[in-house]
């Protein structure tokens, strides 16, 4: 893969072992399952980023389907109408589908 001026300087300030966005990577890597380390290839590093990106994109998406879900339940008077009940079972399931949702 061919990187561009500003990616190949982006990595090689996250490869910087002494710095605070090394110690950042490390962190978010691991939230990841990766591990990072003193010996960590380029090709880890780029890795982690790629996963990173990747958990922010879903991230987003799921917002937005959350946002056009409740835009749709704002306007639908049948949902305006269910029970207290109704509510919780709603809640609890979509608790239960961010829980698991692959990262």
């Amino acid at each position: 893969m061919t990187l561009t001026d500003r990616e190949e300087e982006g990595i090689t300030i996250l490869a910087n072992k002494n710095s605070p966005e090394w110690a950042l990577l490390q962190l978010i890597a691991a939230e990841l399952g990766y591990e990072l380390t003193e010996t960590s290839s380029e090709a880890t590093i780029l890795r982690v980023l790629m996963a990173s990106g990747l958990q922010q994109i879903r991230g987003r998406l799921l917002e937005q389907g959350y946002e056009r879900m409740a835009r749709l339940y704002e306007e639908d008077a049948e949902f305006k109408s269910f029970a207290v009940e109704d509510e919780a079972l709603l809640r609890d399931y979509a608790e239960n589908v961010d829980r698991n949702l692959p990262a």
